[in-house]
C-alpha cells in the first residue's frame, strides 16, 4: 500500500492528482529561487496580516509554497508515499478536494489561534498530515479498509511526526495538529465511500477490485493509536506550560 513499486509513467498515469501537486510545489520553489522579485512566498503565504486584510486565498496558496528545499523535499516524499493508496481509495476528485480543503481549514484554524499578526505559515504539512488522520481514523474504525502491518505503519509515522513537530525549530504546531484532526474528522464521511486500495498495474490500469476485506488487525494496533492521541493532547498541554 505504502511501497511504491511504480514506474514514472505508471505512478503519473496512476496518481494524477499527487503528481500535479508535487509538481506545482516543485515548480513554485524553483520559480521563487531564480526570480525572488516575484515575491511568492510575500504574495502566497498564509500571512496573517494579509489574511486580516481579507486575503483569504492565501490559505489554499500557502499549501503548495515552501521556506526550505530540505521541507519541500521532506514533504514531497511524504506526499508520494502516502497520497497514492489514498486517491486511489476515494478517487481523483474526493481526493483532490480533501487535499486542498484540509490544508486550507488547517491553515484558518491556525489563524484564529495564533494572534501574531506577523506569523507567516506556509508548506503542505498540514494537507500530508491530515492525509495521515483519514488512514488513522479507517485503521482504527474502518479496519476492513486496511491491512494491519498498514494501519502499523501510519500509526509509527504519526508518532514520530508528532516528536518531530515537539522539538522542532520553525514548525507550526496548530497547522500540524488541525491538519491531523482534520483528515480524522472528515475521514468520517468520506469513509462511506471508500474502497480498499489496489495496486495499479503497468500504464496506470488497474486489476479487478476484488471487494474481500483485507485481514482484521488485530487490537495490538490500539496501543499505537493510544499513543498519538496521547502524544498530541500533550503537544496541545505543552503550548500552556
Amino acid at each position: 500500500m505504502f511501497s511504491r513499486t511504480e514506474n514514472v509513467q505508471t505512478f503519473v498515469r496512476a496518481y494524477p492528482l499527487v503528481t500535479l501537486f508535487i509538481v506545482i510545489q516543485l515548480l513554485v520553489f524553483v520559480i521563487d529561487s531564480f526570480a525572488p522579485g516575484l515575491r511568492i512566498v510575500a504574495t502566497g503565504g498564509s500571512f496573517h496580516l494579509a489574511l486580516a486584510d481579507g486575503q483569504w486565498y492565501r490559505l489554499i496558496t500557502a499549501n503548495f509554497i515552501h521556506l526550505s528545499l530540505g521541507h519541500l523535499l521532506f514533504n514531497s516524499f511524504a506526499l508520494i508515499i502516502f497520497g497514492p493508496a489514498m486517491e486511489r481509495m476515494v478517487g481523483h476528485v474526493k481526493f483532490a478536494l480533501f487535499y486542498v480543503f484540509a490544508g486550507a481549514l488547517a491553515n484558518l484554524l491556525t489563524y484564529f489561534t495564533v494572534s501574531n499578526l506577523f506569523y507567516l505559515q506556509a508548506g503542505a504539512s498540514g494537507a500530508i498530515l491530515a492525509i495521515l488522520g483519514f488512514y488513522v481514523f479507517i485503521g482504527r474504525f474502518r479496519r476492513t479498509l486496511m491491512y494491519s502491518q498498514d494501519a502499523r505503519l501510519v500509526y509509527i509515522f504519526v508518532a514520530i511526526s508528532a516528536v518531530f513537530t515537539l522539538i522542532g525549530s520553525n514548525v507550526s504546531l496548530w497547522g500540524h495538529v488541525y491538519g491531523f484532526l482534520a483528515g480524522f474528522l472528515l475521514a468520517i464521511p468520506l469513509s462511506r465511500f471508500t474502497v480498499p486500495y489496489t495496486r495499479p498495474m503497468r500504464y496506470g490500469k488497474y486489476k479487478q477490485r476484488s471487494y474481500t476485506p483485507p485481514v482484521i488487525h488485530s487490537g495490538d494496533g490500539k496501543w499505537f493509536f493510544y499513543i498519538i492521541i496521547g502524544l498530541a493532547i500533550f503537544g496541545l498541554l505543552a503550548q500552556f506550560l
